[in-house]
């Protein structure tokens, strides 16, 4: 009885060992295969680390640019305050310095959104890094509409900077009457020119129908003097120097069209008395 037992058990040990040494083989390649997953998905991470780091860096030097941006952006503001003490008792004037310091709080605030922005983007960089990288190029053209902004408003600060508006108003805004002040009280005589100066119109004023352009006493420029204007290498018509500084000049339209016509970089040429 106890031999056929054995020969009964026998065969199912061995079918038992068979079936565990199947079991370990299948264990064994899933854990090789496992294995192998892991060291991809290491790999990928490590990957992405880098390209975090990367990527971080950029925003670093983004971080620092909006800096500085926000340093000239406090100077400028530092300047048209300045600008609004000087021009307290002229009412248009000082009006329109007050909406220029408006204009650049607006731009300060639209860069500390954009900050904050930034930082959000951050917290969300390691699912999307192509995302963030685009974040980071649409702060870059940000920050140019901000120096462009930036050359604008000191342009503005030049203009005023000139000297005193007088504004003359008689009934509706359409009739109101403009001239600028001189700093010389002592009027020159214009002189002859041996040759033809040249240069270009720097700021355009429509609302007080002057221009400022880039030619002074250095160059030669007197009281009265007048400049052809040309668009495109196109003759537009005349202005005439009402103001001379060191190295520009302020000049007013000889014609009311001017107005329409004329542009900031247009060249100007004096023209000759005989």
């Amino acid at each position: 009885m106890k031999k056929d037992e054995a020969r009964v058990l026998v065969p199912i040990f061995v079918f038992l060992i068979i079936i565990a040494f199947t079991c370990f083989a299948v264990a064994f390649y899933f854990y090789q295969k496992e294995k192998e997953k892991v060291a991809n998905l290491q790999e990928a991470l490590t990957d992405a680390q880098t390209r975090y780091k990367l990527t971080e860096k950029k925003l670093e030097d983004t971080k620092r640019q909006l800096s500085q941006l926000e340093t000239q952006l406090q100077e400028t503001k530092n300047q048209l305050e300045i600008l609004n003490n000087q021009l307290n008792n002229e009412r248009k004037s000082k009006e329109e310095a007050i909406q220029q310091a408006q204009q650049l709080k607006a731009i300060i605030e639209q860069k500390e959104s954009v900050e904050v922005e930034l930082k959000e983007k951050l917290t969300s960089a390691q699912k999307d890094i192509r995302r963030l990288e685009a974040k980071v190029k649409n702060l870059e053209s940000e920050r140019e509409d901000l120096e462009k902004k930036l050359k604008s408003m000191e342009a503005e600060v030049k203009k005023v900077e000139l000297g005193q508006i007088v504004v003359e108003q008689k009934g509706p805004v359409e009739e109101k009457k403009t001239k600028v002040i001189a700093v010389s009280k002592k009027e020159t005589k214009p002189q002859i020119k041996e040759k033809t100066l040249e240069g270009k119109v720097l700021v355009v004023n429509k609302d007080y129908n002057f221009a400022v352009i880039n030619l002074g006493t250095q160059q030669g420029v007197n009281l009265g003097d007048v400049f052809s204007v040309y668009h495109r290498e196109k003759y537009i018509g005349d202005i005439k120097v009402e103001k001379v500084h060191d190295s520009m000049s302020a000049a007013g339209f000889l014609s009311a069209e001017m107005k329409d016509k004329i542009f900031e970089g247009d060249r100007v040429s004096l023209k000759l008395i005989e």
